[in-house]
This record gives structure tokens, C-alpha cells and sequence, in this order.
């Protein structure tokens, strides 16, 4: 019976702990979608660019060092590829 309550006790803990939020590389490529059509729309100001290129380029190198993108493709085209491809 005292083999129990620990068990029963670690659960608890394991049912109250809150959901941890995650990210996908499919939601950074989302983000980098979603900066190319602020910037087409004019929706970044000119003092703004350079900060948000900046992002974009760091964005871009990550997810290229993780195959999710290459040079050759563009943010839309990788969002396309589904994910069991990408990670093969």
C-alpha cells in the first residue's frame, strides 16, 4: 500500500503541471511567411527594415541549418513540403 501513495503522488504532480508551449520548424517557417508578406504589403516602416531583415536572415540561416529550407526555396514552398519529408 505505501508503494502506492508515491506513484499516486507523482501523477498528481504530473496532471497539475501546466502544458509547456511549444514551436515547430513549420511555425518558423510560418513566421517567415508571414514577414515577406508584411514587407510586400509596405507594412514595415523604413526605419523598421533593417531589425526586421535582420530577424529574417537569422530565422532563414536557422532553418536552413535544420533542412527545412535552402536557398533555392522559398518560405512558401517549404510550408508546402510535408514534414516527413523535410526530416528525411
Amino acid at each position: 500500500m505505501s508503494d502506492e501513495q508515491p506513484q499516486d503522488a507523482t501523477i498528481a504532480q504530473e496532471a497539475a503541471a501546466p502544458a509547456v508551449p511549444s514551436l515547430s520548424l513549420q511555425d518558423l517557417v510560418l513566421a517567415l511567411q508571414t514577414m515577406q508578406a508584411c514587407a510586400q504589403r509596405g507594412a514595415i516602416k523604413a526605419d523598421e527594415m533593417t531589425t526586421v531583415g535582420g530577424l529574417y536572415d537569422r530565422m532563414f540561416a536557422f532553418l536552413e541549418s535544420q533542412g527545412v529550407i535552402s536557398r533555392g526555396t522559398t518560405p512558401e514552398a517549404a510550408a508546402e513540403t510535408p514534414a516527413e519529408e523535410q526530416n528525411a
